[in-house]
């Protein structure tokens, strides 16, 4: 059986920046993410960095808050993403990390919990 990762198929290749000059700075590592989710911070006048689900977000230190996306399939596939979590949540005094779906989920996996698909009838 070959298993698909659908994250590497939905993402953004290389890190972009909207609003440069905006405020506060969020970093938003997309796994999938829904361009209105985009909008909505640029709405609110934010400067939105987005990388992809296997940018090494550790080395990067210019923003305020780290948003993780939501995204299609299986968190346990996003290893990259939740080893760099990991790293970040174990520093002292981490930035404001926030997630949706899929990025709730590797933020659970990356503090220690376990997820599981649920039955859908």
């Amino acid at each position: 059986m070959i298993l698909i990762h659908p994250v590497a198929y939905f993402y953004f290749q290389k890190p972009v920046v909207y609003n440069r000059e905006g405020s506060p700075t969020i970093c938003v590592v997309d796994c999938g993410m829904k361009f209105n989710q985009l909008r909505c911070f640029l709405k609110r006048g934010a400067c939105v960095k987005v990388v992809p689900w296997n940018y090494d977000i550790c080395e990067d230190k210019e923003y305020d808050g780290l948003f993780i996306s939501n995204g299609p399939g299986d968190p346990q596939m996003c290893k990259e993403t939740i080893a760099s979590l990991k790293k970040i949540m174990s520093k002292p005094n981490p930035k404001p990390i926030f997630g949706i779906c899929l990025g709730h989920q590797l933020l659970s996996i990356a503090a220690g919990c376990s997820t599981f698909k649920m039955k859908y009838k």
